[in-house]
């Protein structure tokens, strides 16, 4: 009990340094001005940070992650209730009550209601994470290398389930991660696997490169196809001088208490079970508060309640999914996968290492995530007209400024350029997975428990032999694994909410039938099981035992992807292979459509536009080398806007003269990062 005081204090008292506190404010604002895009996602953010951990302490490094992600839904919120567009999908229950209270003149109190709700979660949340280190310790020392391996399996099924338009798709995403585990030296033996000469792959594939590339790139091609904007909305005012009214929307939080306790309870649950999903604790908050109330009604209208219970769920959640990504490496969502790869960066590991020697960290992150709700709670608003009106950005405004920060994040990673096609290769790897229905956080997850999940069968073979199945707990989670996989087969594969109101479902003619196949899919589902073949034969050549892991990993992935690729031509099995329509639509991210959108342009002119969109990319990649970082991406900036955006001359100039200052400034003046020279500038130097 001393140690667990003394951690919580010292975990406390850690965030206190003037450089903690400034991060903490700074990723907290950061998230709030990129939580208001719809469309773009907080990941996005997420692994744009990931370069900028390198050269961090763990404590900086994930203050100002977790404040930045703490920060993005209270972001959300605010425009979801201003102009009924969520800025990140769990704010989209909010949307229901909230854009109905500022359509009756109540604003400024929905804001308050929304502020107070997402305060009181963040710290509800804090107090059950402190409350739960106690049984984290127990919990871990009941593991052993066979628990851990099996977890990891878990994990991957898990979080492939999460966006995944079958079970195949959801286990091939996880099986293409380990396969990016083992890239570069095996552990075991120090020989050199998959690295084909190459010296940028002695030392695998940076998790920071893989993580920008799967979301953040990908994500990139898809707004630009879809040229996604919010429409114009009412012009609305707010007078700043009542704001009585924010506690008015204080006290509707007070006098509702036991329905706050209710929705931060069931947000904390929803967290510490992986595979649940973030969006679907505040539906769930959302949906228990409107049966237990004696006017439900009423909800929709534009009520208290329609706020508080989504609210209340909406940080207590990410508080709770901090207890089984700590604790066993078993991330509950794409933000907890994310966040696994930032250990990986900054040299931690889940389980018990963490709990017992870095003990006051744990507390520190539940801190940062209490500290940054009540943050951005007050800057959100504050800001809440500024924040309304970048809501509606339109996303190729966007795109370029991305894809320039992902670019020089990733070279900054190992200050190697060939990290900058490697990034371009997952970007389009990540498209194409988001195209047809796969995991994208089950990859992550794989690739950044690869190497545990190798260690521990090594060890287990080596200790236990086949008397791990003697094991109880071992057993018990492999009889989890296995029910896992047989009640995904057996009923219809399930997809994001497709509506905003549980009351309002929106019907879809083929969303129980099997989708058609197209020629690109089934090109797709026969390079997997090409590739898994081809890995499995050079991994064959590795010496025992670094070919251990690669072989089981490659021979389950081919097995998979032959059952896959038999499901397109097979109609039985299409929806076990191929998912249904109703996937499909939730893998686009428009499965839920998001109030005053644009809908997307027609599915022949969108994979137009997301072709062009990864030739800039290239083209970009393309003008680094050739005339340097300094010069191509000003020279990038201005043309983009110049002949394909086509804005006037102050918005060229403005966005060249912008992008030039960010390299400039921050990453080679701030952080001392030394850019490489141009290949043309060494030819001219010649």
């Amino acid at each position: 009990m001393i140690n667990l005081l003394g951690g919580l204090v010292a975990g406390l008292g850690a965030l206190g340094t003037p450089l903690a506190v400034i991060l903490l404010v700074v990723g907290t604002v950061v998230g709030t001005l990129v939580g208001v895009v719809p469309g773009l996602g907080g990941i996005v953010l997420l692994v744009v940070l990931l370069p900028f951990l390198y050269n961090m302490s763990p404590l900086l490094g994930l203050t100002l992650l977790l404040a930045a992600h703490s920060a993005i839904y209270y972001a959300g919120s605010t425009t979801a209730i201003l102009i009924n567009t969520p800025g990140a999908p769990e704010s989209a229950a909010t949307a229901i009550d909230g854009y109905a209270m500022t359509l009756q003149g109540k604003t400024l109190r929905a804001l308050g209601i929304s502020a107070a709700a997402t305060t009181f979660g963040g710290w509800f949340g804090t107090l059950v994470v402190i409350a739960a280190i106690p049984f984290m310790l127990f919990l871990v020392d009941l593991f052993h290398p066979p628990e851990y391996f099996f977890l990891t399996i878990l994990a991957v099924i898990l979080i492939g389930m999460l966006q995944s338009g079958s079970i195949t798709k959801g286990l091939l995403s996880g099986l293409f991660g380990f396969m990016v585990a083992f890239v570069g030296v095996a552990p075991s033996t120090g020989s050199l696997r998959f690295t084909f000469g190459s010296l940028a792959l002695y030392d695998g594939l940076p998790t920071a490169v893989v993580a920008i590339g799967l979301f953040a790139v990908s994500q990139m091609f898809i707004l630009y196809g879809a040229d996604f904007r919010a429409q114009a909305q009412t012009e609305f005012r707010i007078n700043w001088a009542q704001w009585q009214e924010v506690w008015e929307g204080v006290g509707d939080v007070v006098r509702r208490l036991p329905l706050l306790l209710r929705s931060a309870a069931i947000g904390v649950i929803c967290g510490i079970i992986p595979g649940i999903g973030s969006t679907a604790a505040n539906f769930l908050s959302y949906g228990q508060a409107m049966r237990v109330s004696k006017h439900p009604e009423r909800f929709g209208t534009g009520i208290p309640e329609g706020i508080i219970a989504p609210e209340g769920s909406s940080i207590s959640k990410e508080a709770g999914a901090l207890i089984p990504t700590v604790a066993l490496g078993v991330p509950n969502g794409p933000a907890m996968a994310v966040l696994l790869s930032a250990f990986a960066i900054l040299g931690l590991e889940p389980g018990p290492t963490m709990l017992t020697h870095h003990l006051p960290l744990v507390f520190s992150m539940a801190w940062v995530l209490a500290i940054s709700s009540l943050l951005a709670s007050v800057i959100g608003l504050v800001l809440a007209p500024v924040l309304a009106r970048i809501s509606m950005v339109p996303a190729r405004a966007l795109v370029p400024f991305v894809l320039m920060l992902t670019l020089v994040g990733a070279y900054a990673t190992t200050t190697t350029r060939a990290q900058m096609l490697a990034l371009l290769f997952f970007g389009v790897v990540g498209w194409a997975m988001k195209r047809y229905g796969y995991s994208l956080p089950a990859v992550i997850v794989g690739a950044v428990l690869g190497s545990s999940a190798e260690n521990n069968v090594i060890l287990t073979v080596k200790l236990f032999g086949w008397r791990f199945l003697e094991r109880p707990l071992t057993d018990l989670l492999i009889l989890v694994i296995l029910a896992l996989l047989v009640s995904r087969v057996r009923r219809r594969p399930a997809g994001e909410p497709l509506a905003q109101r549980p009351q309002e479902q929106v019907a879809h003619p083929a969303a129980d039938r099997p989708v058609s196949i197209s020629k690109g899919e089934i090109l797709l589902d026969a390079l997997w099981v090409a590739v898994s073949l081809a890995y499995f034969a050079i991994a064959s050549s590795f010496p025992h035992p670094a070919e251990v892991a690669p072989m089981l990993v490659s021979g389950a992935a081919a097995l998979v992807g032959m059952a896959q690729l038999a499901g397109a031509f097979v109609p039985r099995w299409r929806v076990a292979t191929h998912g249904t329509g109703r996937d499909a639509l939730a893998v686009w991210g428009f499965a839920q459509r998001v109030p005053g959108a644009v809908e997307p342009t027609r599915q022949a002119g969108r994979t137009r536009e997301e072709g062009r969109a990864i030739l800039l990319a290239v083209s970009l990649v393309a003008g680094i080398y050739v005339l340097g970082f300094l010069v191509a991406i000003p020279a990038f900036m201005a043309a983009y806007f110049l002949f394909l955006y086509r804005r006037s001359w102050v918005a060229i100039v403005g966005s060249a003269v912008a992008a030039g200052a960010v390299v400039y400034g921050v990453f080679i003046s701030l952080l001392g990062l030394q850019l490489p020279t141009s290949v043309l500038g060494g030819l001219l130097h010649a």
